[in-house]
């Protein structure tokens, strides 16, 4: 079995996981909202699984991936780590808009509307969500 096919069928089962025993067990049940806390999670839990599936039926041509940049692997998990540590001393919406134009530029984003974007619009959307729609706080600095 190719490579991008083991991918979709971990994705598939990983989706899977998700929809029908992770997020059920960790995700509380609230009686205010119109959106429940459990929504969101479960629709991207359905993306990821239909995503493997597709992966797994219809894999891409030849596409090899290159040796792994442990370097570059290593500095993105340092990065996300030093953004929760900063996110738990300081807030997420103060971290955020950096650590977003930290995670883009380290991936080679050099255009800078997707920068403004990526940078702003992210940490916007995510609070929305949080904040507006599920009426949850976001972690903030304590």
């Amino acid at each position: 079995m190719r490579a991008d096919r083991w991918s979709g069928l971990v994705c598939l089962l990983i989706g899977v996981a998700l929809y029908v025993a992770i997020i059920p067990w960790q995700v509380e049940t609230v009686g205010y909202g119109w959106l429940r806390p459990r929504t969101l999670p479960r629709a991207l839990a359905v993306i990821i699984a239909l995503c493997g599936l597709w992966l797994l039926l219809v894999p891409a041509e030849d596409i090899r991936p290159s040796s792994v940049p442990w370097l570059r692997v290593s500095l993105f998990a340092g990065l996300l780590g030093a953004g929760l540590w900063l996110i738990s001393l300081f807030g997420f919406l103060w971290v955020a808009p950096g650590l977003a134009l930290a995670i883009m530029t380290l991936s080679g984003e050099r255009r800078p509307l997707w920068l403004v974007l990526g940078a702003a619009g992210m940490p916007l959307a995510i609070w929305w969500t949080v904040t507006v729609l599920l009426e949850r706080p976001l972690p903030g600095p304590g």
